[in-house]
């Protein structure tokens, strides 16, 4: 099994294998090429995650057209539009991907998307939308191996936008080869030896929610789960309190091996486990390490998680991160067992960072495989966020743990 999400209809767990997916996104890519898609006409998608927004995904990669996945909000929480119009204006996509068409269309009619291919598992009746399954049975000719064939690293495999938190989002080339740099660094920590206790038989799960338009959802959990062979469960929870519950109830029955996320999830989980064995139980049957990014952890949920751990396994269990930015993917990770929380780690193989005296703090600045060529079509911002020795400027500061001995 590679992908499982819940069958909205009837609340069951739906699977895919891997053998499907080559399949589907081999047919998926060849429709693409049919409509044009390529390294200059990108497939943009505009839902959230789920088995089909996957399969978009990687046939749009397979065929060496950048996927484009926007943040949901933009086309569902928004009026004006202002967010979505500028994404779609920058990377001027040939095709556009809305699994439901319903919540998507006054969005889609805001855009001057006129030249675009616009396709949809459910269009509601509306003859000029595509059939997301009609295209997925298209019959792939030797057109996809070619295109497939002549990708290189340099090859964009996706636009990943920043959050727009400043202006308006940045658009961040992801080529193919600092998508696999970022796996690579994670292997090349890897200890030679398996774990003793490890079955090579189980299969690894993975329950997320991150959306893939984030880093830490798309090319750290998704792309990383891909590579173990893991089956990747798709949550349908967050951590808010009107969805937290689903993410409980999945834990259930997926039982994680791995479990990564922001601390304000990790903290809602501890108050449920300590309140509920079975939960407790569930969560920690298969677990082998827990992961949280995008904010520190406090002391006190560090060792409340601890506890948990012991309580259900007898033992403590490694509580790890990975420090990053959408522009340079994942750069420095705590790979080794540590005993406090508010370390950002080392680097990555292949990864260097520079740090900068900056007042009395030490700005970082990185270079490496994994760091994007500049923002799309913005030749000044490029300017102001590399230096003249190229390294990007995250403009985070850091400190050494022993100012006396770095």
């Amino acid at each position: 099994p590679f992908l499982k999400e819940r069958d909205p209809e009837t609340d069951e767990w739906v699977s895919i294998t891997y053998g499907e997916a080559k399949r589907i996104t081999g047919s998926l890519a060849q429709a693409f090429l049919d409509m044009g898609a390529g390294a200059d006409a990108p497939v943009m998608i505009l839902s959230g995650n789920s088995i089909r927004s996957a399969m978009v995904i990687l046939a749009a990669q397979k065929m060496g057209a950048p996927a484009a996945p926007i943040s949901v909000p933009y086309s569902t929480m928004s009026t004006d539009f202002e967010k979505l119009k500028h994404c779609f204006n920058t990377v001027k996509p040939a095709v556009i991907f809305a699994e439901t068409l319903a919540p998507f269309k006054n969005a889609i009619a805001a855009l001057d998307a006129d030249g675009c291919k616009i396709f949809s598992a459910d269009a509601g009746g509306d003859n000029t939308v595509l059939s997301y399954d009609a295209l997925a049975a298209t019959e792939p000719t030797a057109a996809v191996t070619a295109a497939r064939d002549a990708l290189t690293d340099e090859s964009v495999g996706k636009y990943l936008f920043t959050s727009g938190s400043t202006g308006m989002p940045k658009p961040v080339p992801t080529t193919q080869g600092a998508m696999c740099s970022m796996i690579a660094g994670n292997e090349g920590l890897r200890e030679n030896e398996r774990d003793p206790e490890y079955d090579p038989t189980r299969v690894d799960n993975v329950l997320d929610w991150l959306p893939w338009n984030h880093i830490s959802g798309s090319n750290v959990n998704f792309n990383g789960a891909m590579w173990n062979g893991a089956t990747f469960w798709i949550d349908g929870g967050k951590p808010t309190p009107a969805l937290f519950h689903e993410t409980i109830r999945n834990v259930r029955e997926c039982s994680p091996s791995t479990f990564g996320t922001a601390p304000i999830a990790l903290a809602m989980l501890a108050e449920a486990m300590e309140a509920d064995d079975d939960l407790l139980m569930s969560f920690f049957k298969n677990m082998r390490s827990i992961g949280y990014g995008g904010a520190t952890l406090s002391d006190d949920l560090y060792d409340r998680l601890q506890n948990l751990s012991i309580k259900a396994t007898g033992r403590r269990i490694p509580i790890i991160t990975m420090y990053g930015a959408t522009e340079t993917q994942g750069i420095t990770v705590v790979h080794w067992e540590v005993e406090r929380v508010g370390l950002i780690g080392l680097p990555l193989p292949g990864m260097t960072l520079k740090l900068v005296p900056n007042g009395d703090k030490l700005e970082v600045r990185v270079k490496g495989p994994t760091v994007m060529p500049g923002y799309l079509k913005d030749p000044k911002k490029n300017a102001e966020v590399f230096d003249a020795e190229g390294y990007y400027c995250l403009g985070d500061a850091v400190k050494f743990v022993d100012e006396a001995d770095p």
